[in-house]
């Protein structure tokens, strides 16, 4: 079986896995790797951070984004534009202005389009990235949703910018599989946490 072929089906099986999660066990989970997350040494060091926006089935990081402002970081977000297979990590500049974001085609807020924000490639610089993922191998093989966003984005730090951004993976523990089939283009990702690892 193909590399391609083989993704699809670890795909399928992991978005049944995690549609099974009940809303409680979502919260449970998110909850613990949120303490981890707000613990982790490269956390507490980094002057910058890229969180995702997470939806209903992903580690919830909305308690890490007011965090990231209590604590004086400067806060990145991906913004998807349409018909592109390009993400851009552009800055957020408050909790009022994460309030005031639309909502894109997949429920998540985003600036719009035309909206003129500073990204991360204009700044020069960033310290972490917090990598969501459809699934993961422990020494930090990721499996996406088929797109590449991150793939391009994090590749495209280590050409752009001065230094490579560490990234952490957060998961589900029902997102942690054996073995991930990997291309040239996938990225590994720096370390991997899950709850009840």
């Amino acid at each position: 079986m193909d590399t391609k072929t083989r993704k699809r089906s670890l795909r399928k099986e992991l978005n049944s896995a995690i549609n099974a999660l009940s809303h409680d066990e979502v919260q449970r989970q998110s909850s613990i790797l949120k303490q981890e997350v707000l613990n982790h040494p490269k956390y507490l060091q980094a002057k910058s951070v890229s969180i995702y926006l997470s939806f209903d089935k992903e580690i919830q990081t909305g308690e890490i984004l007011e965090d990231i402002f209590r604590s004086g970081k400067i806060c990145f977000i991906p913004r998807f534009r349409a018909g592109s297979s390009e993400m851009e990590m552009i800055k957020l500049c408050s909790l009022d202005d994460y309030a005031n974001l639309p909502v894109n085609k997949w429920n998540i807020k985003q600036p719009l389009d035309d909206e003129e924000r500073v990204s991360v490639f204009d700044t020069g610089s960033l310290d972490l990235v917090l990598t969501p993922g459809l699934g993961f191998t422990k020494d930090g093989k990721r499996l996406g949703r088929g797109k590449g966003y991150y793939d391009g984005f994090l590749a495209k730090c280590s050409r752009e910018l001065k230094k490579r951004p560490f990234t952490l993976g957060l998961a589900f523990k029902e997102q942690i599989v054996p073995d991930i089939p990997t291309t040239d283009t996938d990225i590994h990702i720096d370390e991997v946490l899950y709850a009840d690892g």
